[in-house]
């Protein structure tokens, strides 16, 4: 009885406490004691089948700020550009920390940069950006690079069309050239036809570690994973741990061959991004105890993994759908190649797309824009957590708060993107504000630190394929643009060939 009337008093308890920090958040679904919102959020990713038409719903019910309840959690999700900047740019000192995924933490243990808070997330988000300038990434040099890449495969595609005329091309030519890109940059090394597999092997973790990865895994605390559920806590650890060892192991071998006296390490010219950080690592050692003491070789594996993870798939994917949609929309391929021929076809002969062709190509500029928007790689984005109180559009939303910009359902939102289920690139050349509120890299201070070599990859490997190619589907095209709806990443059906043939140059 006693036990009864205590777990009683602490309903009330909890009810009239949560009661009045919701007083002031924006509006949203009426939670449940302890469960909050999460019967109806199952429910309604049921019945739309999907995160995002389940937040798109809760918009057009509550509008573009609303509350939804995980457990005893409130959530505040934004779906407007301007309210979005308003708090995550305006106020972005405030919530700069992720509210992290309890399960990922344990793994991370606070390093790396998706996972990591604090001056710990600081330092490597500062390291990455001085690095990636240092290795020549927003200049020519990364340029070349890109170009290299692209045109080694290119010479693949061109023999087999010289023998047949034409060219069946899978989802594995996008994720070959981007991931070749990233792990150059990252380890040095390109994929080729001899490495081909070890691509496959470390893309395939990936995507199964985002299948497996949903809303639940968000939240749900370590110890409950452990001992309710160990068989799920124990696919999530073993697909990191795999994929940690795999994208390490040229690190860990470069780092033994250094402590043997084996491998030269040249700090002004590093190779890539394992000499970087293996250098910065050697100089806060010599600094004994003023040390940064982030620097070590854990922390260096989960960089690799968190670059490695949003520079390949988020860039492949987007390349691979932004071909889906271009292949059954001839009219905006022939639109970007007259203007691509216009600008490379000069005389005395003509040339390839480089970065520089950037203000003299709006047409191709608005398709990538609208091919971002279709792909939206993240159904649910990672919430931030206020550490100060934030007010916005008459709303109070306390310190400790989960806060995030769920950028699909804003991508989606017709307030902001008429008629959103129709590709329909000249949109961004109607009103050219709609670039501003595209925001697929995120918005404030945890923004992409890749953004800047994701639109390099894509403004010239799309550009220059379809300056290249005539483009066609080949066999029936996937509709399904995302075949786990209930996952907290996209992944589109992969299925999907292309056919492409060279387009005669004069």
């Amino acid at each position: 009885m006693i036990l009864l009337l205590s777990f009683c008093l602490l309903l009330i308890f909890w009810i009239i406490s949560n009661f009045r920090k919701g007083s002031n958040l924006p509006p949203g679904p009426t939670p449940l004691p302890l469960i909050g919102n999460i019967h109806q959020l199952i429910y309604l990713i049921w019945k739309l089948n999907g995160i995002v038409p389940t937040l798109d719903f809760y918009r057009k019910k509550y509008g573009n700020a609303y509350t939804i309840w995980l457990g005893p959690m409130p959530t505040v999700n934004i779906t407007d550009y301007e309210m979005a900047h308003e708090i995550f740019v305006k106020n972005g000192k405030k919530c700069q920390d992720r509210q992290l995924a309890p399960v990922l933490e344990h793994i991370s243990g606070g390093h790396g940069i998706l996972a990591a808070n604090g001056e710990n997330w600081a330092e490597m988000r500062r390291f990455t950006l001085l690095s990636f300038r240092k290795m020549g990434v927003g200049s020519g040099l990364m340029e070349k690079k890109i170009m290299a890449e692209l045109d080694g495969r290119c010479s693949e595609l061109d023999a087999e069309i010289d023998k047949n005329g034409k060219v069946t091309v899978p989802v594995d030519f996008f994720d070959l050239t981007v991931g070749s890109v990233i792990n150059s940059l990252l380890v040095g090394k390109r994929f080729d036809e001899n490495s081909k597999d070890e691509f496959l092997k470390i893309k395939k973790m990936f995507d199964d570690s985002s299948e497996t990865f949903n809303l639940f895994d968000l939240n749900v605390p370590v110890w409950f994973l452990k001992w309710v559920l160990p068989w799920r806590f124990r696919i999530t650890w073993d697909a990191r741990q795999n994929i940690l060892s795999h994208v390490g192991k040229e690190a860990v071998e470069r780092f033994q061959k250094l402590k043997d006296g084996t491998y030269d390490l040249d700090s002004e010219e590093p190779k890539d991004l394992v000499d970087c950080f293996l250098a910065k690592m050697r100089s806060e050692n010599e600094k004994g105890q003023d040390g940064h003491p982030g620097y070590n070789m854990d922390a260096l594996k989960l960089v690799l993994h968190d670059l490695w993870l949003a520079g390949q798939g988020t860039t492949a994917t987007s390349l691979y759908v932004g071909f889906l949609k271009l292949v059954t929309h001839p009219s905006v391929v022939l639109k970007i190649q007259k203007e691509l021929l216009k600008i490379t076809q000069k005389s005395p002969s003509s040339r390839d797309l480089t970065l520089q062709d950037r203000p003299n190509t709006p047409y191709l500029n608005a398709t990538i824009a609208e091919i971002q928007r279709f792909t939206s790689v993240l159904n649910v984005n990672f919430w931030r957590i206020n550490d100060e109180l934030i007010s916005f559009r008459g709303f109070q939303v306390p310190a400790g708060t989960m806060m995030t910009a769920q950028i699909g359902a804003l991508h989606v939102n017709e307030q902001l993107f008429e008629n959103p289920d129709e590709f329909d690139p000249e949109r961004f050349l109607r009103n050219e504000k709609l670039l501003q509120q595209l925001i697929p890299f995120g918005i404030g201070k945890r923004s992409c630190v890749g953004e800047q070599l994701a639109r390099s990859e894509l403004y010239l490997v799309l550009g220059n394929l379809l300056l290249r190619y005539d483009i066609r589907a080949h066999g029936a095209l996937p509709t399904n643009m995302d075949v786990f709806p209930y996952s907290s990443a996209k992944l589109p059906d992969t299925s999907g060939k292309f056919e492409f043939r060279k387009i005669q140059k004069t």
